[in-house]
């Protein structure tokens, strides 16, 4: 479930925040094909890590520019963020997931000044009527803009550095091809 919500609200004062965050990253481990994609916070020397899919980290690279264009329409006042000249955004390893991700949310805090994600756990999700009401569902992950827009950066990259899309089905093309049912039409290999 890919969810990317807009909204303008204040920050949370909950024990699901990590703030402040010094550094934010996705990457991607294995093999094209085979990739397991993380999003990963820092506050100070701490990271936090989370298993993301890769359309997660795509939608995720679309919506912050679109939050950031949004925000700056709105409040002019702000100026271009403040953005890093030399960004560390590598992943640390080893990594240690929290959780897996089964909804991300996009948000802006204006009181603040800060660019909200929100990860609600994928088990979380899928037992949300049998849950604890004390259990951890979900965290908040509060980022500068200049923070946001690096990150949106390198989810371009890292969803880039997977296999080549094929331009008649957009599906991936592994090492041994793939199934195109546009393209077997057009030679003329598919009978209706």
């Amino acid at each position: 479930m890919i969810d990317m919500p807009f909204a303008f609200g204040a920050l949370s004062n909950s024990d699901d925040d990590i703030y402040p965050v010094t550094r934010i990253t996705t990457g991607a481990v294995g093999e094209p094909g085979r990739r397991l994609f993380i999003l990963q916070a820092h506050v100070g020397d701490e990271p936090f890590s989370w298993v993301v899919e890769k359309d997660q980290v795509r939608a995720l690279g679309r919506a912050i520019p679109e939050l950031l264009a949004d925000v700056r329409r709105e409040f002019p006042e702000l100026g271009d963020p403040l953005i890093a000249a030399t960004p560390n955004l590598e992943l640390s390893v080893p990594f240690e997931p929290i959780f897996r991700v089964g909804s991300l949310g996009v948000s802006y805090d204006r009181l603040h000044d800060m660019v909200v994600l929100t990860l609600v756990d994928a088990e979380a999700l899928r037992d949300d009527l049998e849950q604890d009401a004390d259990a951890e569902t979900g965290q908040n992950i509060h980022l500068t803009r200049g923070q946001a827009f690096l990150l949106s950066q390198q989810t371009e990259r890292v969803v880039a550095a997977g296999r080549p899309i094929c331009p008649a089905c957009g599906e991936p093309i592994n090492d041994f091809g793939h199934f195109c049912l546009p393209l077997q039409r057009r030679a003329g290999e598919y009978l209706q």
